[in-house]
């Protein structure tokens, strides 16, 4: 086992959740991947992959709204199917402010049919991945035609490149307005982390430098990244090819366009999952000190307890787990409904057959308030 019984602040809430998605409904056998972002008039917008079997099978890229917080959710829609070819990995961001303010991107890969990430051809050819990005000005009521960015998004040497999650907006700093995206590329042997951004509301998107992986054998996988007090941008990502099950970290102090070489975070417990981290709360936005929060299933083995952790120091150590989810709990993403205050977890549940929304309050929760 790998943590201490005692550790744990066991918190039984997924009893509180409302099933989003669920396998078998809406015509699709099979439904994973969550992403969720809450828009600025406070609408949440959920986005999945509707499959037909496995990772790569016909996949497409749908979504539900949701205008009460969370309590009910609208009807399925889908937002992009190319026939036989699978659609992987939805990872949307809201314009706040600056060109475009309101608009909606989301950007996801594509597979050739019967093609996974280990058998697509490096470059931009007909048989590698493809990079695709839609918009919405009506707060996700309908959707641009998709655009092919895979040449900007992905390097000619890599056969894939994107990640589950969501970008941000920055907010402080010489970058205040870019669009940061978290990706991944590939081959799936030597995996690393980077960012796509945008200076101009995302007319125009230019891809960073390669993080670089510690030493080890490991690498990179699915990427969360948020923005700290100073402006810097913290990333938060999966382990994949062995190494220890816990995270990996790095810092970019230009913007998201390096992060030099990550590092193991010995704190977050993980088996190997995709989890998110956010800024529950900043310093210098009227809190007296900063919280950032990360979620995941908080086992070296298996996918299961779901569990979130706070941290007061920009991510360089985390206090005791607060279990959410005692069950099965695979991918997850967390989004702030009010800083400081509630923040919804978006999570695959019941063994990958539902995926859930549960509101929790960090705050009132966590055992590391307690000790202060």
């Amino acid at each position: 086992e790998c943590m201490k019984r005692a550790d744990v602040n066991q918190q039984t809430t997924s009893d509180e959740s409302t099933v989003v998605f669920e396998a078998g409904t809406d015509g699709y056998p099979h439904i994973r991947i969550p992403s969720i972002l809450k828009l600025a008039d406070g609408m949440l917008l959920a986005f999945a992959e509707a499959r037909q079997g496995g990772d790569h099978a016909k996949n497409d890229i749908v979504a539900k709204r949701s205008t009460d917080g969370g309590g009910t959710w609208g009807p399925l829609q889908v937002i992009d199917d190319q026939g036989g070819d699978s659609l992987n990995d939805p990872l949307p961001v809201e314009v706040g402010f600056g060109p475009h303010a309101g608009r909606i991107y989301l950007t996801y890969m594509s597979f050739p049919e019967g093609c996974h990430t280990d058998c697509v051809e490096a470059g931009h050819g007909s048989r590698s991945s493809r990079n695709w990005l839609t918009w919405s000005d009506d707060r996700g009521g309908s959707w641009s035609n998709p655009v092919d960015v895979t040449r900007t998004f992905r390097s000619a040497d890599t056969n894939y490149a994107g990640s589950p999650g969501v970008g941000i907006q920055l907010e402080r700093g010489p970058h205040r307005g870019r669009l940061v995206l978290p990706m991944r590329q590939g081959p799936i042997q030597s995996m690393r982390a980077y960012t796509v951004h945008s200076d101009d509301g995302g007319e125009t998107w230019h891809r960073g430098e390669a993080a670089v992986n510690p030493k080890g054998g490991f690498s990179a996988d699915e990427v969360s990244i948020l923005e700290l007090e100073d402006g810097s941008i913290l990333l938060n990502c999966r382990i994949h090819n062995g190494g220890p099950k816990r995270r990996l970290r790095g810092r970019s102090n230009d913007g998201g366009a390096s992060f030099g070489q990550l590092e193991v975070d010995e704190g977050l417990v993980s088996p190997h999952c995709m989890a998110s981290i956010v800024m529950h709360q900043a310093s210098d936005r009227g809190f007296e000190r900063s919280r950032v929060i990360y979620c995941g299933p908080w086992r070296e083995q298996g996918r299961s307890e779901g569990a979130f952790v706070s941290s007061t120091d920009a991510g360089r150590t985390w206090g005791p787990p607060t279990i959410l989810v005692p069950g099965g709990f695979a991918y997850s993403q967390m989004v702030v409904l009010e800083p400081g205050g509630e923040v919804g977890l978006f999570y695959e549940a019941d063994s990958y057959r539902t995926m859930r929304f549960l509101r929790f309050d960090p705050g009132r929760m966590d055992p590391a308030e307690s000790q202060n």
